[in-house]
């Protein structure tokens, strides 16, 4: 199950920017269609981060914000599929964001500490990856600024170009440098292969943890008590 979620996971990342860049030249679908993934995948990460609501409410608003969505493409589709990637970028700075606040485990700790299957992380590794859950944190707030300059300066062909293709390489590209910067920096520490890697991000990735980082289970952060 875990390697048909890897496969499915790498294919779909490799997929859709492919994809969308050939809808794009081929103007298959009308261009602000292309914006719709975006649109889908901001409801659901607003809905994933922090919604405390039970299934009815949660359902009527995930209804209603579609139907927002939707009323948005009917008044003005291009600035509406323009906007969708401002969204889902703005929504990504934020999850890894709220995972830095005091009581949560940082999210990129969170997934180094499974993918080891390591209760705690080395002390080196908890800082290590502290400060890359903040910089994906800035690196995501960095393509909402872009995002938002194309959608107001920029034909919808060129946003949905960054969108959905462009800023998919500039994710891929920090994720691969990230891990041949880490694989060397901290070589004297055993590293995930990266099959595992991404088979953890597939199955764990966006799950957060909320638990205190002083508990057993979460890294140890200098600067912070330990219960033990």
């Amino acid at each position: 199950m875990t390697s048909r979620k890897v496969l499915l996971t790498s294919g779909l990342a490799f997929a859709f920017p492919v994809i969308s860049y050939g809808l794009l030249k081929s103007q298959a679908l009308p261009t602000h269609w292309l914006g719709l993934p975006d649109g889908i995948l901001a409801i659901g990460l607003f809905m994933g981060l922090g919604i405390q609501a039970g299934p009815a409410l949660s359902a009527l608003l995930a209804i209603g914000t579609m139907a927002l969505v939707l009323a948005g493409f009917n008044i003005n589709a291009d600035l509406t599929g323009s906007l969708m990637p401002v969204a889902v970028n703005l929504l990504l700075a934020r999850l890894f964001q709220m995972t830095l606040e005091t009581g949560a485990e940082p999210l990129i700790s969170r997934i180094a500490r499974i993918a080891r299957q390591e209760p705690t992380l080395p002390v080196e590794l908890a800082v290590y990856t502290r400060q890359l859950t903040a910089a994906w944190a800035g690196f995501f707030l960095l393509l909402t600024l872009n995002s938002l300059l194309l959608a107001i300066l920029a034909p919808i062909e060129t946003a949905m170009l960054f969108a959905n293709s462009l800023n998919m390489i500039f994710i891929a590209l920090f994720f691969v440098l990230e891990n041949l910067y880490r694989r060397f920096r901290y070589h004297q520490h055993g590293h995930t292969p990266l099959r595992q890697l991404i088979g953890t991000l597939a199955i764990h990735g966006w799950q957060m943890d909320h638990r205190s980082a002083d508990q057993d289970t979460a890294p140890t952060v200098p600067g912070r008590q330990s219960d033990r």
